[in-house]
């Protein structure tokens, strides 16, 4: 198969692994919602946050396994893949294990750690054991699912993915309906980490014999070459979870409840995100390659171009989610939750700079000069924290707990958007010689002509406010293209419609 071939299908199975995920969370987030109630809902977030940090304990080595299998899986050399892979797997057993007596010996303390009601702390202690077994399981999964990419095996992880995903809802769905629980939850969380882990293991193991796993293969050389490459990802990592502690300081300083609030809109907007992520993975291939040659001239150019396309993909999808915020919560979980609302609007602005600066992230990753965003990533990683508190603890204070939920999405604002605003760009800008006069030019357009799609989305709120999905889809899709249309018609210059035309052509002749 060529490689033009293999791209498009590990992207397509990519797509096909993101739309799943983002529906199965958007549809069953309101039933678990409504069946377990704020308190239930929020404690389930919280843990699902809590234990992300528990993927810290690998310090990055999930990106060596793909970078290191690929390389020598390329050069033929099966034996160094058999004694990386077999060194990261019995690693990530001892890691699995050393994060399992983590959390049983946190499991007493969780009612002090976090405000939790007296009914709900025998479901926190348990939901800590039973979490703890999970890791355990989490941590070599990875590797087999690590491998079966290195391998180019995506539609095998996005299979696998995409079935968890399914069984995992039906699953929801049923224990629910039949008076099932919370702690039954975190036991289905833990099954699930069983059957992917058995898949993937007979995958790589036994069906496609990608890699033949031995405790004598273990070669501590291997992992420190591993580390070398991995620092930079664990630093990203680490400051992307400091950046997201959100559920751990309101469930610290309020109560388990409001996590709810912030968790619901936190998970549109990470879906919404998502679509942008995954389309700007694409590009560290094409930036390497573009640095390799010193081809300054064409790194530009596709910054600019990809800068814009995000643009103008994010900026009416924010708009529209901005205005309709009230709308979109009443839809999807029902009255009474104007707070989610609130949340949702300020983490929509801050999610949409960030975009835009993501494409720098990836382009620094791309020239092999990671060191400045990563510093500077951590910098407001560290005064989101500490900022997040304090607006938290004063908000709080001044108009009510439950508003101390929306210090989270605006101290994510003032630190991390301020990076994301001045910093980056500024950097980035210098180092491939881009005049920043050239790049602010490019959002003058798309943000002049969001006015007139914005005033018709007001209109549309205020005559036909939308109570059922499919009218909200109806009216999103009407705005969006009133807005893509006008830019198209009157914000592109004829060369750049043939431009994006062709690149329209291309891919459709290509797939």
């Amino acid at each position: 198969m060529s490689l033009s071939k293999i791209l498009i299908k590990n992207a397509l199975s990519n797509y096909t692994g993101f739309v799943v995920s983002a529906l199965v969370g958007i549809f069953i987030s309101p039933i678990v919602v409504h069946h377990l109630g704020n308190i239930g809902y929020g404690l389930w977030a919280l843990f699902q946050s809590f234990f992300g940090y528990f993927g810290l304990l690998d310090l990055g080595l999930g990106v060596s396994v793909v970078k290191y299998i690929s390389e020598f899986r390329a050069r033929g050399e099966q034996d160094n893949v058999n004694i990386f892979g077999s060194t990261i797997y019995f690693t990530y057993i001892l890691l699995g294990i050393i994060g399992m007596l983590i959390a049983f010996g946190l499991a007493p303390f969780v009612t002090k750690i976090f405000i939790i009601p007296t009914g709900y702390r025998h479901i926190a202690f348990y939901g800590m054991l039973i979490s703890g077994l999970n890791i355990a399981i989490i941590f070599p999964m990875s590797l087999q699912l690590n491998s079966l990419a290195a391998h180019q095996r995506y539609d095998l992880t996005n299979g696998i993915a995409i079935t968890r995903q399914i069984i995992y809802a039906i699953s929801v769905i049923l224990l629910l309906k039949h008076g099932f629980g919370l702690l039954e939850l975190f036991l289905l969380n833990f099954v699930l980490s069983i059957f992917t882990f058995l898949v993937s293991h007979f995958l790589v193991v036994f069906k496609y014999k990608l890699i033949h796993f031995h405790l004598k293969l273990y070669r501590f050389s291997m992992l420190k070459t591993a580390y070398r490459y991995s620092i930079f990802a664990f630093l990203f990592n680490l400051a992307g979870q400091l950046l997201s502690i959100g559920n751990l300081i309101i469930s610290t300083m309020l109560s388990i409840e409001f996590v709810t609030y912030f968790a619901l809109a936190n998970k549109l907007v990470v879906i919404i995100s998502s679509t942008v992520g995954s389309m700007l993975n694409v590009t560290t291939p094409t930036f390497s390659t573009l640095w390799a040659i010193n081809a300054k001239e064409k790194i530009r150019f596709a910054y600019l171009e990809i800068t814009k396309a995000v643009t103008l993909i994010s900026l009416p999808i924010s708009m529209v989610v901005i205005i309709f915020s009230d709308p979109i919560m009443e839809i999807w979980v029902g009255n009474g939750y104007h707070l989610a609302a609130l949340s949702l609007v300020l983490l929509t602005v801050v999610s949409f700079i960030h975009n835009i600066a993501y494409i720098t992230d990836h382009l620094l990753l791309s020239m092999g000069k990671p060191k400045p965003a990563a510093i500077s990533i951590a910098i407001a990683a560290i005064a989101n924290l500490l900022l997040a508190i304090l607006l938290t603890r004063w908000i709080a204070k001044d108009y009510g707990a439950g508003y101390g939920v929306l210090g989270i999405p605006i101290a994510l604002g003032l630190t991390m958007n301020a990076v994301d605003l001045f910093f980056l760009p500024w950097y980035v800008n210098r180092i491939i010689e881009l005049p920043h006069r050239e790049y602010i030019k490019i959002f003058i357009k798309p943000l002049l002509f969001i006015i007139p799609a914005a005033i018709l989305a007001l209109l549309i709120r205020h005559y036909f406010t939308p109570h059922k999905l499919i009218v909200f889809v109806l009216e999103s899709a009407i705005i969006g293209l009133f807005y893509w249309g006008l830019y198209y018609l009157f914000g592109l210059t004829d060369d750049e419609k043939a431009r994006y035309v062709g690149y329209v052509r291309q891919f459709v002749h290509k797939s």
